[in-house]
């Protein structure tokens, strides 16, 4: 099973390969969400999640998942995921990778 620390390092490699869609400084949060097979990763723009520019804010409906047990970071929508989001629980990841 993952850490926290490796699900984020995975999350960072992925977004090196596949750029997010944001406008402003991509920023991944040290806070998420995590249930029996998941984390849910906090990210969007610095501007928005430390700045508190709202401009900046996500209106994508994207979620990223990472899987606890294999490592996958897979892309899904939140609207068919909102039961499994709204039932997760919050988790320190951290800031460094």
């Amino acid at each position: 099973m993952l850490t926290p620390r490796e699900a984020r390092a995975l999350l960072v490699a992925y977004f090196a390969e596949h750029p997010p869609p944001v406008s402003g400084e991509l920023y991944i949060a040290p806070e998420w969400y995590e249930d029996a097979a998941d984390y849910l990763p906090v990210w969007g723009a610095r501007e928005f999640h430390v700045d508190g520019l709202a401009a900046y804010g996500r209106t994508d409906n994207i979620a990223v998942f990472v899987d606890k047990h294999t490592g996958e970071v897979r892309r899904d929508w939140f609207t068919p995921n909102f039961g499994k989001v709204r039932a997760m629980t919050p988790v320190h990841v951290g800031e460094d990778a």
